[in-house]
């Protein structure tokens, strides 16, 4: 039998919204551990210990708090042994989304977003040749993640990009190009996948160029004879800026990642409810009996600070 081995971190810092002290004990992959203490610290935390040690040892010592923390955020395979306890939240690591088409826009920012793409008089053209895909592989997307998401290794995107199926959708402002997206299609369904803005300038976010691939998209895949077209996976906090900026364009959740992170508090402190009522989280419920006494649950959890959306799983 196959022991699964984990590694841990002890992290200490300020919640960003209490700035109260708060202590996580975190396990998980590199980049959602950059993902989390982001979204609970501001730049300036301590990662205090850290180890490996079987993941059913982990959970062990995690949940009767040997290393006296906080709260606990770990990693796990929903169809895995992993059980989780009463007091634990099964939170999943990705939500996809789906807008249907036509576009139908209801939300404030959305329509925001088209006045300013008709102002600065923003069009789009398709690009099929490899060329104009690895020109904006080089110049538009890699700039872009480097400087929003630093952490990122963009140089393992390569291979993925040469074994699909894609169209360049390129947006230019009339002196020249601006931003673009690239469009997957996956059994024939339309994904929008990647996009950046030239040169990773990201004031052009502010010209509306970003706003401008969705908006351009939609219209282009529509017209196509598509009704409906995948957006792709963002966390699994309703405060996450990704999730946020699909859903203004109609967002729908539409399909679940397998992998999960464990939450469980360890100590209800000020900085613990004031990090959970900043970031209210989606949340799985399998069974009967939970769906059942959902909403007494969700009184209860509600007054610990806790908020969650729930996802029938």
């Amino acid at each position: 039998m196959v022991v699964k081995v984990v590694e841990w971190r002890v992290i200490f810092g300020e919640e960003k919204s209490s700035n109260k002290p708060l202590k996580l004990l975190f396990s998980g992959s590199t980049s959602d551990f950059a993902y989390i203490t982001k979204m609970i610290y501001d730049s300036d935390f301590t990662v205090v210990a850290r180890g490996k040690m079987p993941l059913s040892l982990f959970l062990f010592l995690a949940r009767r708090n040997y290393y006296k923390c906080d709260l606990l955020l770990f990693q796990y395979k929903r169809s895995s042994s992993v059980r989780l306890k009463e007091s634990e939240y099964s939170l999943p690591l990705w939500v996809g989304t789906t807008v249907s088409l036509p576009l139908h826009v209801k939300s404030n920012s959305a329509k925001s977003d088209i006045r300013l793409i008709k102002k600065n008089g923003l069009q789009y053209r398709v690009a099929n040749s490899l060329d104009c895909i690895d020109d904006f592989f080089v110049n538009y997307w890699v700039p872009t993640v480097k400087k929003r998401y630093p952490e990122k290794d963009v140089e393992k995107e390569r291979e993925a990009w040469n074994a699909c199926c894609c169209e360049l959708l390129v947006v230019s402002d009339g002196e020249g190009d601006v931003a673009g997206m690239l469009i997957r299609y996956d059994d024939e369904r339309p994904y929008i996948w990647r996009n950046g803005l030239k040169n990773g300038d990201l004031s052009l976010w502010n010209k509306g160029a970003i706003a401008a691939t969705y908006y351009f998209a939609f219209e282009y895949l529509f017209s196509k004879g598509f009704d409906s077209v995948y957006l792709g996976l963002s966390r699994g906090f309703l405060s996450d800026g990704v999730f946020q900026y699909k859903r203004k364009w109609g967002g729908a959740i539409k399909g679940i990642d397998r992998y999960a992170f464990g939450l469980r508090v360890l100590d209800d402190s000020f900085a613990v409810r004031n990090f959970l009522m900043n970031n209210p989280f989606f949340h799985f419920m399998t069974t009967a009996f939970m769906q059942q006494f959902f909403l007494m649950m969700l009184t209860v959890v509600i007054r610990k600070g806790i908020f969650v959306m729930v996802l029938m799983a």
